[in-house]
């Protein structure tokens, strides 16, 4: 019996921190720089390629090859420094962990579509299947900061969720314009991932020096 009410203590106690705030809310200094670099990086990719869509500008072959793998590596790496530094400090707080989690879900679902939409491109020899996948990859974004807003309850994240969530409807209605879709991923991937990754980073910064 004392069991069961001290379960329902922590429970309570959980829930309380959530509703109040208390544990934080970000990804922690070292997720925010990654998530905000994470758009940078690919903001600038999509740039680049609207950029030549539009005639504006035109790259070598050698210099497209580059642009495309050059954001992938350089994530990763910013990846694994990432992993390296959170093993040494893990996230602290409740609502952290579940964000960083969130997050981490997002991720590994954003592997297993990669599997599914390259694998219908290529036996349906169509490229317009691999356009759906950044398409969910934003919806699920805005799914992602939909349980930031619901644990946090500050406006702009539910606006970040509802970005989110209007440009992924947007990039699945127009896979046929090659440039309409570059510039609202590339203005989505900096405004809703890179400012609030940054904005994350540095609320952060201000929490640990508090």
């Amino acid at each position: 019996m004392n069991h069961e009410i001290k379960s329902v203590q922590d429970d309570l106690a959980f829930l309380r921190t959530i509703a109040e705030g208390r544990s934080g809310g970000g990804m922690g200094v070292a997720g925010g720089a990654l998530y905000g670099s994470a758009g940078v990086l690919y903001g600038i990719q999509c740039l680049s390629y609207y950029l030549q869509e539009a005639g504006i500008v035109r790259l070598s072959p050698t210099a497209n090859i580059v642009m495309a793998w050059a954001p992938t590596l350089i994530f990763l790496m910013l990846m694994t420094i990432v992993i390296i530094i959170d093993r040494k400090r893990p996230a602290v707080g409740v609502t952290s962990r579940a964000v960083n989690s969130a997050f981490a879900g997002a991720g590994i679902a954003n592997l297993a579509l990669v599997l599914v939409f390259a694998s219908a491109a290529e036996r349906h020899h169509d490229f317009h299947y691999w356009l759906f996948h950044p398409a969910v990859v934003f919806v699920l974004q805005g799914a992602v900061w939909y349980v930031i807003f619901m644990l946090r309850r500050r406006w702009w994240t539910a606006l970040v969720a509802a970005g989110w969530l209007v440009s992924g409807v947007a990039l699945g209605m127009l896979i046929e314009r090659a440039d309409l879709y570059l510039l609202i991923a590339a203005a989505s991937l900096f405004l809703l991932m890179a400012v609030p990754g940054f904005g994350m980073m540095r609320q952060a910064l201000r929490a640990s020096a508090a």
